[in-house]
């Protein structure tokens, strides 16, 4: 049985630009209002790490949706 992904990829993208956009505004010194799977939060700069976090996580499943997960290993032969 394959598991299906939790977000499809235009969730993602909007998630991503949402976040990048949060990521730009509170690095600014904006306060900025989120509104995201239902929650509605007000992020400031204490927020900067968990958005960080969070992009990386987006990006991590963008990544596996693409088929692109972790290391890849590219079996060689060594030259004689």
């Amino acid at each position: 049985m394959a598991i299906t992904p939790l977000f499809t990829s235009a969730e993602l993208d909007a998630q991503i630009a949402a976040y990048k956009q949060a990521l730009l505004d509170v690095a600014s010194g904006q306060s900025v209002r989120l509104q995201s799977g239902g929650s509605d939060r007000l992020l400031t700069m204490a927020d900067l790490p968990e958005i960080r976090n969070t992009l990386t996580y987006l990006q991590g499943e963008k990544a596996k949706i693409a088929g692109v997960s972790g290391p890849q290993f590219i079996p060689a032969r060594p030259r004689r």
